[in-house]
C-alpha cells in the first residue's frame, strides 16, 4: 500500500479530532461542513485567514460560571423592576 494521500491524511486527523467531541459540538461542526458544502456546489471559494492580519474587532470568549449573574442583581436599586413597556408608557404620560 502507499502513502497515504493529502487528502486521506486531512480526512484521518478531522476524524481523531472528532473522537472527544461532545454531542453539541458535533452537531455544529455538521451545520458547518454543510456549509462548506453548498459553499463548494455554489462554486463559491473557501477563504482561509493564513496570512491575513486578525481583524482587530475580535473579542476573545471568556466562560464563567452562571452563578457569576447574581452580582447583577445588585447594580440598580429596588423599584427598577417591573414592565418595561408600561415604564415608558408613563413616561410620555408626564410630558
Amino acid at each position: 500500500m502507499g502513502t497515504p494521500t493529502l487528502v486521506q491524511r486531512t480526512k484521518r486527523k478531522i476524524d481523531e479530532l472528532l473522537e472527544d467531541l461532545p454531542l453539541q459540538s458535533l452537531v455544529v461542526v455538521e451545520q458547518f461542513v454543510r456549509f462548506l458544502r453548498e459553499q463548494a456546489q455554489r462554486g463559491q471559494p473557501v477563504v482561509t485567514a493564513s496570512g491575513e492580519k486578525p481583524a482587530s474587532f475580535r473579542y476573545p470568549t471568556v466562560q464563567v460560571p452562571a452563578s457569576s449573574l447574581e452580582a447583577w442583581t445588585d447594580l440598580l436599586p429596588e423599584g427598577y423592576n417591573g414592565d418595561a413597556l408600561a415604564d415608558t408608557e408613563a413616561l410620555y404620560d408626564e410630558v
